[in-house]
């Protein structure tokens, strides 16, 4: 009888286990490959492989192109990831969309990114990030640019960051503390060189209690989007800080 018991405990651990196999796996995969240009290479649990057309990406993967390289990975319904020439980019955290797994937050730790995100993904509780060295953008849904470099372009500063909104609206912020924020919207652009906005003028404000608990000061990297993203504090949704100020046009 006791060995009956055992068996059928075990066969309930395997079932257990093989229903969630499928949702792990799911979110650790987060995209695939669909276009690719000169090389790349994924660094994965310490390994490092040749990027190629239909390779998935994952959770965690470190992705590197080189100098006349270029990559796009396609996400969930449409969404995608455009990395440039001599472009380095993590995928640092995901989420289920539809039950399939997508990024949720990526670094940019050197040069071109384009990110489109549409579809199930803009639809996410939680706000898709791009965060550099020295800045973070989030959005809920659009179109935009961002690069970074380490070339000094001011005395002693070598961190850059640039973000172009193609479409929608990203709330860029840096990486002071308080962080300091913008709306940056639909054909404009702004800078952050170091730990302060180059462009966008004069009138950039604070975030207010509720922004300031949405980024979660302090986290890896110096800036994360906390679960008060998905309540609205991103992408057109209210806050109680400062207006937003308006950015440089393109």
């Amino acid at each position: 009888m006791t060995s009956l018991r055992i068996a059928t405990f075990l066969g309930l651990m395997l079932l257990c286990i093989a229903a969630l196999a499928p949702a792990a796996s799911a979110q650790n995969t987060v995209g695939t490959i669909t276009q690719l240009q000169g090389t790349a290479n994924i660094q994965r649990n310490g390994a490092t492989v040749a990027a190629v057309p239909n390779l998935p990406i994952m959770l965690h993967d470190k992705i590197v192109t080189d100098a006349s390289g270029s990559m796009t990975i396609g996400l969930v319904d449409n969404s995608s990831l455009q990395l440039g020439p001599s472009t380095t980019l993590t995928i640092d955290n995901s989420v289920l969309v539809n039950g399939v797994g997508a990024p949720s937050q990526v670094g940019l730790l050197g040069g071109h990114l384009h990110s489109i995100i549409v579809g199930a993904m803009r639809g996410s509780s939680t706000a898709f990030q791009v965060n550099t060295p020295n800045a973070i953008g989030a959005v809920r849904g659009t179109e935009w640019d961002t690069d970074y470099d380490e070339q000094e372009k001011s005395k002693g500063c070598f961190q850059n960051t640039k973000v172009d909104v193609e479409d929608g609206t990203v709330l860029v912020c840096n990486t002071a503390s308080p962080p300091q924020c913008q709306q940056v919207q639909s054909g404009h652009h702004t800078e952050v060189r170091c730990g302060a906005f180059w462009l966008g003028g004069p009138g950039i404000g604070g975030l207010g209690a509720f922004g300031a608990a949405a980024l979660g000061v302090g986290a890896a990297g110096g800036i994360g989007i906390g679960a008060a993203a998905g309540a609205g504090a991103f992408g057109g949704g209210s806050s109680s800080g400062s207006p937003p100020s308006s950015s440089s046009s393109k």
